[in-house]
């Protein structure tokens, strides 16, 4: 078992090994069109010189990350709001026509039309009316369509005694969760009835009366689209952070393979390109000063034994003859 997990260990560290010499052949392949002119016109920079050019990096980086940030943040899908303008007497029922631009096709929207009306008595005795609402494509192929009915409900109770503006907002819900088919529609917005209220009163036929009209979509966020909408600036801020936290040690990695190509190397006399000596150089000297002199002192004291012993030969050999 234990020679097993060895084997699967080794494997894993070899594997492991191997990954990392590809990526930093990978890196180095990228940016051959970099290196490659600057080795052969031999160009060198200063060690110390590294840092003051990746910190020059720095400022870039920070512009980069802002923009994913504000990036992030406008990708986050928000409601639309198109204002119509109703066509009266051209038909049975008011009607607009208008384009909605810039709809994201795989997000859900929740479409309304909003009508500010005035607060007149003739409007409230109409009574029910419709709102119908048409989507189109561009080359007018109907994808969507609704009918809601409407009630103008006058104020009652205290709210009747204070004082009113002159209008009134009702909201008619016409779409829920709707995805789009399209990026840009067409939308027909129809308000009123088709029997022009012809059987109301004395049989004249009526229309609502409408300040202003708007056709709005709200997105209904899911998933992580929903959590970044809960605060778009805490989103762009975090967003910007890691940016700037990742393509830091990116570049820090991929300076680190690129930078020994431009290190100032010693040259075949011990000089730098700048012609001074490199600091390895710097280093051996002392011990090329001391090795000589620990050799001569060595040698010295070899040659005095050897002195010695030759001396006491010729004495042996004066007194033998």
């Amino acid at each position: 078992m234990d020679d097993l997990e060895r084997r699967v260990s080794r494997l894993i560290s070899r594997i492991s090994a191997q990954i990392e010499i590809l990526a930093i052949t990978a890196v180095r392949i990228a940016v051959l069109p970099i290196t490659l002119p600057l080795k052969l016109v031999k160009v060198s920079i200063p060690p110390a010189l590294h840092l003051v050019i990746f910190l020059s990096l720095v400022p870039l980086l920070a512009l980069f990350s802002i923009s994913a940030g504000i990036l992030v943040a406008r990708w986050i899908p928000t409601g639309w709001s198109e204002q119509v303008f109703l066509q009266y007497g051209h038909g049975s029922t008011p009607y607009a026509y208008t384009i909605v631009r810039d709809l994201n096709t795989n997000q859900p929207y929740d479409i309304s039309v909003q009508l500010v009306v005035p607060t007149s008595q003739a409007n409230y005795d109409l009574g029910n009316f419709m709102t119908s609402v048409t989507l189109m494509s561009m080359s007018n192929r109907t994808f969507a369509a609704s009918q809601r009915p409407s009630l103008l409900v006058p104020p009652s109770g205290p709210s009747r005694l204070l004082p009113s503006s002159g209008t009134t907002t009702v909201t008619i819900p016409v779409f829920d969760s709707l995805v789009p088919s399209h990026s840009t529609v067409r939308a027909r917005i129809e308000v009123g009835r088709q029997d022009g209220w012809t059987n109301v009163g004395k049989g004249e036929g009526k229309e609502l009366a409408v300040a202003q009209a708007f056709i709005k979509g709200n997105v209904k966020l899911r998933g992580l689209t929903a959590i970044l909408a809960i605060s778009p600036k805490a989103t762009a801020i975090v967003t910007s952070v890691v940016f700037f936290c990742t393509s830091t040690l990116i570049a820090l990695i991929l300076y680190y393979v690129i930078a020994p190509t431009f290190t100032l190397t010693p040259s075949d006399d011990g000089t730098t390109a700048g012609g001074s000596r490199s600091g390895a150089d710097k280093e051996l000297k002392p011990a090329l000063r001391r090795r000589p002199s620990r050799e001569i002192k060595s040698e010295t004291q070899a040659e005095g034994s050897g002195d010695r012993t030759l001396r006491r030969r010729r004495s042996r050999l004066s007194d033998t003859g």
